[in-house]
């Protein structure tokens, strides 16, 4: 079973400024609490004890925060900002453990990780990737797909512009990853995780896929920050309780 989540949390975030100007994307306020604070208590629901967070653009506001949480272990991994998210896995590499679930520090899911083991131990891929099926047009890019699974839960074709009309879902990233396949990739130059690495194991049919009807909420600019928002009060998402802090962080 797996017990490590690897956050990728060093992009820009351009769509959220003038917000991101002082705050890395993934410490966005919901509600009073940053974002990390509900994907970190959603790691923690899915019995998941070690999370590493892949750290970039204005790192320090985010191991300010969490450097000193109780109860869970926490560490994390610096790239420049000019990192793609693949290089960003690569550098962490000494510190991934043999397998590991890979997450977007922009999306929440709740995690059904028991699930997503199961899936991953039947196909006998390499990568699994989570793909919400989007039957009601509520992804990201409402009916817009960038994901074509066939019928025996194979990632046959991933399209991040989304011109492929006969893509079935969206990836919403929560990748379970053997830490074996990016052996390979450790000499790359600077590459994408997305663009770059899964094309190969689509090619050796090696990507499979998790498909959830679950929502999936993301915090692309202001107006799906007040969706996420209305989300958390419907669904009663939790963000880390006062008890998983230090009390001189609390009193900052």
């Amino acid at each position: 079973m797996l017990n490590q989540a690897v956050i990728l949390a060093g992009g820009r975030g351009e769509r959220l400024r003038p917000l991101t100007d002082t705050l890395p994307k993934p410490m966005a306020p919901i509600n009073n609490f940053p974002f990390l604070d509900y994907l970190i208590k959603s790691i923690i629901d899915a019995k998941i004890k070690n999370i590493l967070i892949l750290v970039g653009y204005k790192s320090e506001a985010i191991i300010d925060r969490y450097s000193n949480i109780n109860n869970i272990n926490i560490e994390f991994s610096y790239s420049d900002e000019e990192s793609f998210t693949g290089t960003r896995v690569i550098n962490a590499y000494e510190k991934l453990q043999n397998h590991f679930l890979l997450m977007y520090g922009d999306n929440y899911w709740p995690i059904a990780i028991n699930n997503m083991w199961n899936k991953y131990l039947e196909l006998d891929v390499k990568i699994l990737t989570t793909v919400f099926s989007n039957i009601n047009g509520t992804g990201e890019y409402k009916y817009e797909n960038n994901i074509l699974v066939d019928k025996n839960s194979k990632v046959i074709k991933y399209d991040k512009k989304r011109k492929n009309k006969q893509s079935n879902g969206v990836d919403i990233g929560y990748f379970i990853v053997s830490k074996k396949t990016l052996i390979e990739s450790r000499n790359n130059s600077n590459f994408s995780f997305e663009e770059s690495l899964l094309p190969k194991f689509i090619q050796n049919n090696e990507l499979g896929a998790y498909i959830t009807d679950s929502q999936y909420y993301f915090i692309t600019n202001y107006n799906t920050i007040k969706e996420f928002e209305k989300a958390i009060i419907r669904n009663n998402f939790r963000p880390l309780s006062t008890s998983y802090f230090e009390e001189s962080l609390l009193e900052k």
